[in-house]
C-alpha cells in the first residue's frame, strides 16, 4: 500500500489576502476552500521571508498581523532571497538578468522572486489569483526559465489543484 506524496507549493500572498479581507471579491470562495485544504496540511508549503516582511510593513496592522500568523502557521519551509540567489549562482545564472528579463514582460518584483523561489524549491505548484502578471504569463515565464536551463513551474489558481 502506497503512500501518496504531498505537493510542495508556494502561495501567493493575493490568495491569502482575498480569503482573510477582501469581503465582495468573487474569488474569496476559491481562496477560503483552498486555505482550508492548506490547514488542513494537504500541501507541503514553501514562503518566502520577504513577502513577510514586505507585508510587516503594511499600514492596516490587523491584515498584517492575520496574515502573517496564516503563514507561520501552515508553512514548511521558509525560504530568503539569499539562498534563491545563490542556487542561480550554482548554476551560473545572473541574478541580475534573469530578473531583467521578467521586468521587461511587466512581471512584478515580489513576483519575480515567488517564480525563482518554486525553482530552487522545485515546488510543485505557484498557487495565484494573479491572472495579469503570473497565470496570464505561464508560457513566457517557462519560456524563460527553459532558455536558462531551469525547469518550468506550474502557476495555478486555487481551484485548480
Amino acid at each position: 500500500m502506497g503512500f501518496k506524496m504531498k505537493k510542495r507549493i508556494i502561495i501567493d500572498l493575493d490568495v491569502v489576502t482575498i480569503g482573510l479581507w477582501k469581503k465582495n471579491d468573487k474569488r474569496k470562495p476559491f481562496a477560503l476552500n483552498f486555505m482550508k485544504r492548506v490547514n488542513n496540511k494537504e500541501f507541503l508549503v514553501v514562503m518566502l521571508t520577504s513577502t513577510l516582511n514586505l507585508v510587516e510593513k503594511w499600514n492596516n496592522v490587523e491584515l498584517s498581523t492575520n496574515i502573517r500568523d496564516y503563514y507561520s502557521k501552515n508553512t514548511d519551509h521558509f525560504i530568503d532571497d539569499l539562498e534563491i540567489f545563490n542556487f542561480l549562482r550554482k548554476y551560473n545564472i545572473s541574478v541580475s538578468e534573469i530578473i531583467k528579463e521578467f521586468l521587461k514582460k511587466g512581471i512584478k518584483r515580489e513576483d519575480i522572486m515567488l517564480i525563482l523561489a518554486c525553482i530552487t524549491v522545485k515546488a510543485d505548484y505557484l498557487v495565484t489569483l494573479n491572472r495579469k502578471h503570473l497565470k496570464g504569463n505561464n508560457q513566457f515565464i517557462n519560456e524563460i526559465l527553459k532558455k536558462n536551463k531551469l525547469h518550468t513551474i506550474k502557476v495555478v489558481y486555487p481551484n485548480e489543484i
